[in-house]
C-alpha cells in the first residue's frame, strides 16, 4: 500500500499514551511519507503526571511541563499538528460539545486511518471511554444533516486501530496487527525519553516492543526486533480482497 500523503490521526487520552503505545507506528508512518496529526485530550494531571506533582509542581506547572515535553516528542516523531485540548482528566465524559468538537476536526483533517484506545482498561477509567467517543464523533462527522460551523457535512469512515493497553491480558486485548518498528525504534526511545521522570515506564514499553516482535516473527515477520500491537475495530474491506 502506498502511504505517501496518507493522513494518520492519533486520539489519546493523555500525553504519555501517545509516546508509550503508538509512537513507533507514528514514526514509521512519517518515514513512509505519510502525515500524522495528534489530539491529546487531557494533560494527564489526574494521574499520569503524579510524579510532577510529587516533585512540587503546581497543576499549572505540570501542564506546562507536559506541553514542553510533548512538543519535543512531537518534533522527534515528525507530527505535523499536535493539539492538547485540556479536557477533564480521570473523569472524561462524552458530551455533545466534545463530540462535535472532534467531529469538526475529523471533517477538516479527513484522516485515512485513526489510532486510539482499546475499549477496556481497568487501570485507567478514561481509556475505555475514548474509543466510544471517537466512534461517535465519526458518526456525527458523517451525518449529512448535521451542521457544524466551519465544516462541510459528511465524512468518509476511516479504519480505527486500537493500541495496546498497559495490561493487555486483563483487558481482553487481542492483537490483530503487529507493526514492525525496528527501523524507527530509536525515534520511539527518544520520544519516550522526553518524559524524564518516567524512565522505568519507558523501559517497560521497550521490553513490550521486544516481546511483540516475538509475536510478529511467529506470524511471518521474520527479522522483526521491535513491534507494536494493534487491534482492528472494523472488518477490513477497503481492498476487497485478502490482506496478507
Amino acid at each position: 500500500m502506498d502511504f505517501v500523503g496518507k493522513k494518520m490521526l492519533v486520539v489519546s487520552a493523555h500525553p504519555g499514551d501517545l509516546l508509550w503505545r503508538c509512537s513507533g507506528a507514528v514514526a514509521k508512518h512519517v518515514q513512509l511519507c505519510g502525515e500524522v496529526q495528534a489530539i491529546v485530550l487531557t494533560y494527564g494531571v489526574g494521574g499520569e503526571a503524579n510524579e510532577l506533582i510529587e516533585a512540587g509542581m503546581t497543576v499549572q506547572e505540570a501542564k506546562e511541563e507536559r506541553t514542553r515535553a510533548l512538543k519535543k516528542a512531537g518534533d522527534i516523531l515528525g507530527i505535523s499538528n499536535l493539539e492538547l485540548w485540556d479536557l477533564n482528566d480521570y473523569r472524561f465524559e462524552i458530551t455533545q460539545d466534545k463530540t462535535y468538537k472532534l467531529a469538526k476536526y475529523l471533517r477538516i483533517c479527513k484522516p485515512d486511518i485513526i489510532l486510539t484506545h482499546h475499549g477496556k482498561d481497568i487501570l485507567n477509567p478514561d481509556h475505555g471511554v475514548i474509543l466510544d467517543y471517537v466512534n461517535m464523533a465519526m458518526e456525527v462527522a458523517g451525518g449529512k444533516g448535521i451542521e457544524i460551523e466551519g465544516t462541510v457535512p459528511g465524512f468518509k469512515r476511516a479504519p480505527i486501530f486500537c493500541f495496546e493497553p498497559h495490561n493487555a491480558e486483563s483487558n481482553g486485548f487481542v492483537p490483530t496487527l503487529f507493526v514492525d518498528i525496528t527501523d524507527v525504534i530509536q525515534k520511539k526511545i527518544d520520544a519516550m525519553a522526553t518524559f524524564e521522570l518516567k524512565k522505568s515506564l519507558a523501559a517497560s514499553y521497550l521490553e513490550r516492543a521486544s516481546y511483540r516482535a516475538v509475536n510478529a516473527r511467529s506470524f511471518g515477520r521474520g527479522k522483526c526486533k521491535y513491534a507494536e500491537a494493534y487491534a482492528a475495530v472494523y472488518p477490513v474491506a477497503q481492498d476487497g480482497y485478502f490482506v496478507y
